[in-house]
């Protein structure tokens, strides 16, 4: 079927500024999930953000729904398949460490900046203005498309489980909220809490009161915190035991007398998404390693040790046990997301994501035995399989040629340890938004998207719909 593709380009290019309009307007709406009001399943912000993309592709004149503020969707044409792109509107917690206002769309150095930006609002409506420019440009499709938007996507892909059960899910299609040249190979996933009860800690040098860290498990905190007691230890002596013990591991670690005989200490991390450990630094850990070093809080001995010997600040499983790695999908990656003692139970949370060579059971199994010696128990809260689309398969190799083609790129198929939407619609992938050479800030402090490669973007998926969506890819 011949596609006109220089008026495609065209129409996609005269739809730059409009684009980055709608993007600043999106991004101020702080759409983190919260406690869910009658009708509004994940708060009155969320709720709020699903009705302005609504409102959005109204008014450029697509059909839209809202699946009861779960999620909504914005469809354009018909035939036997649906094409569906499936994005997300909801966010990570805003964190630390900003110098650009999250929620300000604030434009400098060719960026936009913004929590969202790359994860996923950005992403969204490239797919938006996508299918706007495959409209204006008359390109013949064969197909539907539908731009599927949900509200969950961070906590847990309830909104998409919920839009399955009550309307048929496209056909095939892609996530725009990964990375460039495409994602065929999703690690599979398993959250694993780690609980151990307090022994009381009366005759502690320094007892421990309460350690907080972190909020979600995917992401690497980037500040912790820990209430001691000063009763037996001043503050000046523990200032002197903290700063001895961070200059030794060259941590950012910090002392603040609260009086009655107490202090915090604090830690500073560096936030990255969960699915890469290693490109942060660990806060939680960093302080759990202080706390152990400096022999604070008697209860909470035990599981210090713990948490130290088994964990660390080590990003891939090791000292659980649970490291391994295969080609396909290369390694598994291991993220303390939250850790709770509040003086009586301790409680810490990790984010696995495990290559195609191993599964939850044989992961719990080996954690289970690494942490049983030190009295602590293990509850897994969620987890999934990984997914793999074969290569073979007609989106691969469709979207590959349309990537391949407009880069100059000979690019194959990737894996990665982050989790999208993919896996809750058959024959997806994740296709974007991020560029091989780009740095990922998908949750970390001063998000952005850069604005030429944000039209790249959206001229590749223009084309993406075009190829598949006309037929010309079988």
């Amino acid at each position: 079927m011949f596609i006109d593709y220089e008026k495609l380009d065209a129409r996609v290019a005269e739809l730059k500024d409009e684009l980055i309009a709608d993007i600043r307007a999106w991004v101020a709406v702080p759409s983190v999930q919260a406690a869910p009001l009658e009708g509004k399943p994940f708060g009155a912000e969320n709720a709020r953000m699903l009705d302005l993309a609504l409102e959005t592709a109204r008014r450029y004149g697509f059909e839209t729904r809202n699946i009861d503020y779960y999620a909504g969707d914005i469809s354009m044409g018909s035939g036997e398949q649906t094409m569906g792109m499936l994005a997300h509107l909801d966010i990570v917690p805003v964190g630390e460490g900003w110098t650009h206002d999250p929620f300000g769309g604030e434009i400098a150095d060719g960026k936009l900046f913004g929590r969202g930006t790359i994860d996923d609002k950005g992403p969204a409506l490239c797919a938006l203005y996508a299918m706007r420019a495959v409209r204006d440009a008359g390109v013949p499709l064969k197909d539907g498309v539908r731009l599927i938007l949900g509200c969950d996507e961070e906590t847990g892909m309830s909104d998409m489980r919920y839009y399955a059960s009550r309307l048929k899910m496209p056909d095939y299609g892609f996530s725009p909220d990964a990375s460039f040249p495409l994602i065929n190979i999703e690690k599979g996933g398993v959250n694993v809490e780690l609980h151990r009860r307090g022994a009381g800690e009366d005759d502690a040098e320094i007892p421990v009161y309460e350690i907080y860290a972190g909020e979600r498990p995917n992401v690497v905190p980037a500040y912790a915190r820990a209430v001691v007691g000063t009763q037996n230890v001043s503050c000046e002596a523990l200032r002197a035991r903290v700063a001895e013990h961070a200059e030794k591991v060259s941590q950012k670690l910090s002392v603040k007398d609260l009086g009655d005989g107490r202090a915090e200490i604090s830690a500073e991390g560096v936030l990255s998404h969960g699915s890469l450990p290693e490109l942060g630094v660990n806060a939680a850990s960093v302080l759990l390693i202080c706390l152990n070093s400096i022999g604070a809080g008697a209860g909470v001995k035990p599981a210090l040790e713990m948490m130290v010997n088994c964990i660390g600040m080590e990003p891939d499983g090791a000292s659980l046990g649970i490291k391994c790695e295969d080609e396909l999908s290369h390694n598994l990656s291991c993220n303390l997301g939250i850790v709770r003692w509040d003086g009586t139970d301790f409680c810490a949370t990790l984010d696995i994501r495990f290559p195609l060579c191993t599964n939850e059971v044989e992961i719990l199994g080996n954690i289970t035995k690494a942490v049983s010696k030190y009295g602590a128990c293990v509850r897994q809260t969620s987890g999934h399989v990984p997914l793999h689309v074969p290569a073979e398969h007609k989106i691969v190799r469709g979207l590959i040629k349309v990537y391949n083609e407009l880069t100059g790129e000979d690019a194959k198929p990737l894996a990665i340890g982050g989790g999208t939407y993919s896996r809750m619609m058959p024959n997806t992938v994740a296709f974007g938004v991020v560029f091989p050479d780009q740095e990922d800030c998908c949750h970390i402090a001063d998000e952005y998207i850069e604005i030429d490669r944000m039209m790249q973007a959206v001229r590749i998926y223009a084309h993406a719909i075009a190829e598949l969506a006309s037929g010309n890819i079988q």
